[in-house]
């Protein structure tokens, strides 16, 4: 293969690698994604001649002038995003570039275009695969260039045979970028994050979850959703009920037979410190990475005592319903502090009167039918209080009636009334609906609250992944100087997800758990992470724990031992480099052996010299070291460069030559007996 080729595919490499980084931010672009990949694959087979060449450049000027009228349409008129068109054009060019003949000298044009391609690639937030992509594009680069250096110097006429010991050699020599790129990027961490949110997707919710809920779709199923919405980490261990944990998102109010909404005059929840310091004592903290959703919604376990965004850009608040939200672009990463438990049945049976919150709001009831008032007072005949009420009409639920994702077969079906006395089952929008419904008939505060339930342990990555199949509705229910507590009526063990069972999914998980160390540590890297990666690097150096001293020892100063380890490391690989003993085989080791005999004699420059160069100094001075060292680099030329294995003939012959040649040094060097002085 000629220096020429070889180059060439190295580049197209370098732009098939980096098609594949943009996809892994931006998305793949189906027909200028597939366009682009076919004529980069085409360009690593064939390359038209010049004639052709010339010919295909029409072809390129007038698709490159359609795609640029089409950027500047976006960018004045359309408003939206110019990456994507931008990037068409980009890619155009990229593969009129490859397809170009080998003599064309356009080296400097494909290096860069694939670098902005490259660069592109991070106006949006990059995932694993961009990792992936980079590091074989740094890997290919090192090698083409490389090989383009070893091409514009060779002289014209001669072929220079590369093996592919010496080809992942150099591509091994790009390790040392990377290493160094990693601990530059440990050492100083980014302070913005403006821009991790542009292409974000945002994940769209499914039934189960939504502003307005409505019991009214019917002819259809409700599918299963893998994608997953956040991931919890739990900073403090796993907790015992992972399959029954209740994320809340949502409560609506306000029902009008078919859709839950929540009524805009509501008036603020106040108060909610009083209302939960009397549940129990024990909290459990999350650490919650989420997708942005349509719905602006910070998922926790409820109730939700404290949260705190450590992404600058996210801002949670509280509406008026008590609900979190958050303001601000981009992923909400938080921590939360929630109440571990619920209170105690016999306190919430003695919590009969006291402050309820907006009457006319959580007791509001469409016009219903007097049979469903009936069904409310008969599960709940001689009970004294809302505890025991809420537990009977959960209950009904639970032995009383099924669970299916199967939608009713038509919109008379699709009621509330048809679900209690004549379908007897349902998804969990129904049951919610339904229990809510029947507890203000009696005159109960409720409410229905859309979330997750449960979620998908990932054993790789240590944390909870809580995905659109864990779409789910449960009630609340007001208790006097308790505030609202969960009920969930949809029966035990349907849930809103289906069993996973695609060979797929421990895959997915363990991409997925890869994606979530990427996020966390590279995307969001920033001050806060470096501490704390300071902070456990030193503990490995210190025997007791750090404690929250102001005086403590300069010496046990995490800062100040990391930067020394980090010294300590730097100045060690200059040390291992600068005594590492050339690699090779032996005849490598042989011919630097007579480089080095060479130098020491004062015959030729450095270490610098070529070979060649070498044998021609010999010739010119009329060495006697010329003859056997022009034929220990014959055999050493064809070994290295030529893939000629060496037996155990040939390197006998080799060292024979070099002892040659260390005593015609040797001899040469001596002093002649005329010369010494009297």
């Amino acid at each position: 293969m000629s220096l020429e080729l070889l180059h060439r595919r190295m580049v197209v490499g370098m732009s098939l690698v980096a098609l594949m980084a943009f996809a892994g931010g931006a998305g793949f672009e189906p027909l200028s994604t597939i366009l682009a990949g076919t004529a980069l694959c085409l360009a690593f087979f064939w390359q038209p001649d010049h004639d052709l060449s010339l010919r295909l450049e029409q072809f390129w000027l007038l698709s490159a002038a359609i795609l640029v009228i089409r950027s500047l349409y976006h960018v004045f008129l359309v408003g939206d995003d110019v990456v994507i068109p931008v990037v068409d054009v980009l890619l155009l060019l990229l593969s009129a570039e490859a397809l170009r003949s080998l003599e064309a000298p356009n080296d400097a044009r494909l290096y860069s275009l694939t670098f902005a391609l490259l660069l592109a690639s991070t106006a949006y937030r990059p995932g694993i695969l961009f990792a992936l992509a980079f590091v074989s594009y740094v890997a290919l680069a090192t090698v083409a260039l490389t090989v383009g250096h070893l091409q514009r110097i060779t002289p014209a006429g001669r072929e220079i045979a590369l093996d592919r010991s010496f080809l992942f050699a150099m591509a091994g020599l790009s390790g040392v970028a990377l290493l160094m790129s990693g601990i530059v990027f440990v050492a100083f961490p980014r302070f913005s994050q403006g821009w991790a949110s542009r292409g974000e997707v945002l994940a769209t919710s499914i039934a189960g979850f939504a502003d307005e809920v409505s019991i009214g779709n019917h002819g259809s199923r409700i599918f299963p959703n893998p994608e997953i919405v956040f991931r919890v980490e739990f900073p403090d261990g796993q907790p015992s009920n992972m399959g029954g944990l209740h994320w809340r998102g949502r409560s609506y109010d306000r029902f009008d037979g078919v859709r839950w909404s929540r009524s805009p005059a509501l008036p603020p929840s106040l108060g909610m410190d009083r209302w939960y310091a009397a549940w129990q004592p024990d909290r459990i903290r999350q650490k919650i990475y989420a997708a942005p959703l349509d719905v602006r919604v910070l998922f926790a376990l409820h109730p939700l005592l404290e949260v705190q965004s450590d992404n600058p850009r996210v801002q949670p608040l509280l509406d008026n319903s008590g609900d979190h939200i958050y303001w601000g672009p981009g992923s909400p990463s938080y921590e939360a502090v929630s109440v571990d438990g619920r209170p105690d049945s016999e306190a919430l049976r003695a919590a009969t009167s006291g402050f309820a919150p907006a009457r006319n709001h959580f007791t509001q009831l469409p016009r219903l039918s007097q049979q469903a008032v009936d069904l409310a007072r008969s599960l709940t005949q001689g009970l004294d209080n809302n505890y025991d009420r809420a537990v009977a009409i959960e209950s009904f639920f639970h032995s009383e009636f099924g669970y299916t994702l199967d939608l009713p077969r038509s919109a008379r079906e699709a009621t509330l009334e048809h679900f209690l006395f004549d379908r007897r089952e349902g998804h969990c929008e129904y049951f919610s609906t339904a229990m809510v419904v029947l507890l203000r008939t009696l005159g109960v505060h409720a409410r229905e609250v859309n979330g997750f339930l449960g979620g998908q342990w990932n054993e790789f990555g240590q944390y909870l992944a809580v995905t659109q199949n864990e779409a789910h509705s449960w009630v609340e229910v007001w208790f006097p100087g308790y505030g609202w507590v969960a009920f969930d009526p949809t029966p035990a063990g349907a849930g809103t997800s289906e069993a996973i069972t695609s060979w797929l999914w421990p895959g997915r998980f363990l991409l997925d758990g890869l994606q979530h160390q990427w996020n966390k540590w590279i995307l969001d890297y920033d001050q806060e992470s470096q501490s704390g990666l300071i902070r456990r690097a030193s503990e490995i150096f210190s025997r007791d724990q750090f404690t929250s001293q102001d005086s403590k020892p300069i010496a046990r100063d995490p800062a100040v031992i990391f930067w020394g380890a980090l010294m300590i490391l730097a100045l060690g690989l200059s040390l291992y480099w600068s005594n590492k003993r050339p690699s090779g085989g032996p005849e490598t080791r042989l011919y630097l052996r007579l480089r080095e005999s060479c130098c020491r004699s004062g015959l030729v420059p450095g270490e610098g010299v070529t070979p060649l160069t070498l044998v021609n100094e010999l010739a010119r001075r009329g060495h006697p070291a010329h003859r056997p060292a022009q034929r220990l680099v014959r055999m050493y030329l064809r070994s290295r460069f030529g893939g000629h294995a060496l037996d155990d003939t040939d390197q006998e012959e080799m060292k024979t030559a070099l002892s040659a040649v260390q005593r015609a040094l040797r001899s040469e060097g001596r002093p002649s007996a005329s010369s010494t002085p009297s």
